[in-house]
């Protein structure tokens, strides 16, 4: 008969998933520490522009494949058929690794004038150039990591994507010795380069050791009901192409990055390095909150997947139920202590950043939010519904770009904060309300 979908060891797998979500928490912790400590405010806020940038155009890169590769290859290996998930795993990697090289040439293309012209810092020109080199790997690491979820290898997953490359670009920024005139900059940027090659050759690594999984073809075997003639096989889905599954994702992907990034953009064309520097700090502790809801997702999509495959929807109402239980838990405690200490959080970073405590304070508020409706952006995505996704994701930018362009103005720092915290309620709440309307309280044909 087709095959069951695994449930034991879900706390295990959890508690190691949040173990390695941990020690990103720290890298990153660690790395924007050292970055203000040993950069200062200005380059600091080049750093992040940078980074800001390296996010936006990864995320273009990747087509909305990633999350593509992770539904089709869950779905596909819980009913046996390895050789549709390789196709989907070589066509994902294959053209993902076209449009990180695409991306890289045209950031070389357009430094110098998105440098000048758009930020006004003409010395953020070389910084750019560097962060070309940063854009493949950055790619494929996430790729290799949506792939991995795929085979539900969630915990590996999370290493490649988030958990390896802070910790050894923290290592490298540390044994660097202080340099002047931007001598650090340029050489954490290729630290950081380097870091994402080795989540790259570890995500490839782990990816080889399944490869055995690839080579099956699905073999149902009928049961036999009670007067033993055989019973109608269950029927699956058939899925649609990977570019078809991609499309909307890739929609909903560019809409969620710039929604991140936006702010970090528009306030470094209203204000100075510093600032940005500030709020971008701020923004990074509020979304270790995020950090920590991804990482449940990442586990949680492939059995999103297989359940929906199968059709096994009371157990895909109860294992929702289960992990936004279970994001709730870690995420509300974690925004309640932003909430009360800001400024010593900024503080420990640097006592110039104490300038975001309000905008730190708002923007947990959001995070809250998105712990007590996480999750369901996932489930959407891992059960077909790109499409809804997408038409929330665009109304959710409208809002976004409407906030940011009178609050920004307005406020300045306080007022990125807030339009990034509303924007977040918003995304949490819609889809929420979807996830109810077109998958939880629906039955599968």
């Amino acid at each position: 008969m087709l095959r069951a979908v695994p449930g034991g060891g879900a706390l295990l797998r959890y508690a190691a998933g949040l173990g390695v979500r941990g020690v990103e928490t720290i890298g990153k912790l660690g790395l924007y520490v050292a970055v203000g400590v040993r950069l200062g405010a200005h380059d600091a806020g080049l750093f992040f522009l940078c980074l800001t940038w390296i996010g936006v155009v990864s995320t273009a890169a990747r087509l909305g494949l990633d999350r593509a590769m992770t539904r089709h290859i869950a779905a596909e290996l819980a009913i046996g058929d390895g050789r549709a998930a390789r196709a989907a795993l070589l066509q994902g990697l294959g053209l993902t690794s076209l449009a990180a090289l695409a991306a890289a040439l045209l950031t070389v293309l357009v430094a110098e004038v998105a440098a000048v012209r758009l930020f006004g810092f003409p010395d953020l020109a070389w910084p750019l150039y560097l962060s070309a080199l940063v854009l493949v790997p950055q790619t494929l690491a996430f790729s290799l990591g949506a792939a991995l979820a795929g085979f539900g290898r969630g915990v590996a997953a999370q290493i490649v994507q988030n958990a390896l490359w802070p910790v050894l670009t923290l290592a490298a920024l540390l044994a660097m010795p202080v340099a002047q005139e931007g001598g650090s900059l340029d050489g954490l940027i290729v630290a950081l380069g380097v870091a994402l090659a080795a989540s790259c050759v570890l995500g490839g690594f782990i990816l080889l050791r399944e490869r055995g999984r690839l080579r099956t073809s699905p073999v149902p075997v009928p049961t036999l009901a009670a007067d033993g003639v055989p019973a109608s096989l269950p029927e699956t889905e058939a899925l649609p192409s990977l570019w078809t599954t991609a499309r909307p994702l890739l929609v909903v992907e560019l809409t969620q990055v710039g929604l991140s990034g936006l702010p970090v953009f528009l306030l470094g064309m209203a204000a100075d390095a510093a600032t940005v520097g500030a709020f971008s700090i701020a923004s990074r502790i509020s979304m270790l909150i995020w950090v920590i809801i991804i990482s449940i997702g990442t586990l949680a999509a492939p059995r999103y997947t297989a359940l929906y495959r199968l059709g096994e929807m009371d157990q895909l109402r109860a294992y929702n139920r289960m992990v936004q239980r279970g994001a709730a838990f870690v995420a509300v405690p974690a925004a309640l202590v932003m909430l009360a200490f800001p400024d010593f959080l900024l503080g420990l970073i640097s006592a110039d950043f104490r300038v975001a405590a309000v905008a730190l304070q708002i923007l947990a508020l959001g995070q809250m939010a998105n712990g007590l409706f996480s999750c369901q952006d996932i489930l959407l995505a891992m059960t077909g519904r790109g499409d809804v996704l997408r038409r929330l994701n665009l109304l959710q930018l409208a809002v976004g770009l409407l906030l940011c362009g009178v609050l920004i103005p307005a406020f300045g720092l306080p007022g990125a904060a807030l339009s990034a915290s509303l924007t977040v309620l918003q995304g949490a709440l819609g889809t929420h309300w979807a996830a109810r309307r077109y998958v939880l309280n629906t039955e599968k044909n």
